[in-house]
């Protein structure tokens, strides 16, 4: 994960790029890319769901309420995360899907108060107070499973149970070594042989072509080799209508964040979910912060990439209700 230098603009072509390098994070939108062919069938349309929106200063985050049992947040890509998780998960969970501000086309881009984690923790606060939400389940994947665990050191009183899907402990230099190291040491040559040829047809003049929130999912849809399990995973059947905030996801990915600070400790029972072929976000990074956990459960999907929860869904889903019944 390249952090972003003084002179890039968080609009800019090589502020994009910076971020989406490692394709830490699922994007939603629909993009059709040469060489990543579907390799699943499409999820049928998501149910209606109770919407609302939360006004927040200067703009207004959409949610969406799904599921049956116990009260959950997930904190999400709204429709890309409603499709992402099982009808046996929903019915464990009652969730409320709340839209993260990066994608949220009316946020601002306040180089004064960049969107960095801490700020999504303080959007999400606002979200749970709006909702009344006083004991949750909280439900976090990628970029946004790290959200979630840092609200939980934050607000261990509103968390009884963290569920972080693919997340990162840090945004650094160091992930993104550890993440190159790992690709070369482990990747197939079929898989690298893939990798190179979706990434041949992301040219320079390609991009031109495209808007700044195209050319961001461009890039992570071709990158498909590192996230998935499956190198010619395609995500389009799982996009939706979530559209990215360029200029806000630049100043997320392009700060470095470390999780962990002082003698932290996550304090709710956490559920970590990483994939063995999650060469994106590699699972070696948790190593030295697995005793940072009161209570940690850390589950490796064994044929999974980045979403186990779509990859090995039936797995995931027996292995996380079976935890959640246990506390």
């Amino acid at each position: 994960m390249t952090c972003k230098s003084p002179g890039r603009g968080p609009g800019s072509q090589e502020g994009i790029m910076a971020w989406t390098r490692t394709g830490a994070f699922a994007l939603a939108v629909a993009l059709a890319l040469t060489g990543c062919r579907t390799s699943a069938p499409a999820k049928p349309p998501v149910p209606t769901a109770e919407r609302g929106t939360v006004k927040l200063t200067g703009f207004e985050v959409p949610y969406a309420v799904d599921g049956s049992g116990r009260p959950c947040i997930v904190y999400a890509l709204l429709e890309y995360h409603r499709r992402a998780f099982s009808d046996r998960f929903k019915r464990g969970l009652r969730c409320a899907f709340v839209q993260a501000r990066f994608a949220i086309p009316s946020a601002p881009a306040d180089e004064a108060r960049p969107f960095t984690v801490d700020a999504a923790v303080a959007d999400l606060e606002a979200v749970r107070i709006a909702l009344g939400m006083t004991r949750f389940v909280l439900v976090g994947h990628s970029i946004q499973g790290t959200v979630a665990l840092a609200y939980a050191l934050k607000y261990p009183e509103h968390v009884s149970h963290v569920v972080a899907i693919g997340a990162l402990p840090e945004l650094s230099p160091a992930l993104e070594r550890m993440a190159t190291e790992k690709w070369e040491r482990d990747a197939s040559p079929e898989r690298k042989t893939i990798h190179e040829y979706n990434r041949a047809a992301l040219t320079p003049a390609a991009l031109a072509k495209m808007s700044p929130p195209q050319a961001a999912v461009a890039d992570v849809v071709a990158d498909a080799a590192k996230r998935w399990h499956d190198p010619r995973f395609d995500e389009r059947p799982f996009l939706s209508q979530d559209e990215f905030n360029v200029p806000v996801v630049t100043q997320l990915f392009g700060t470095e964040y470390h999780l962990f600070q002082g003698d932290a400790l996550v304090k709710p029972p956490v559920f970590l979910a990483m994939g063995r072929f999650d060469f994106a976000v590699p699972l070696e990074m948790w190593t030295p912060h697995r005793a940072r956990f009161r209570d940690l459960t850390f589950e490796v999907f064994e044929r999974s990439g980045h979403t186990p929860q779509v990859e090995e869904a039936e797995l995931f889903d027996a292995r996380l209700l079976a935890w959640l019944s246990s506390r």
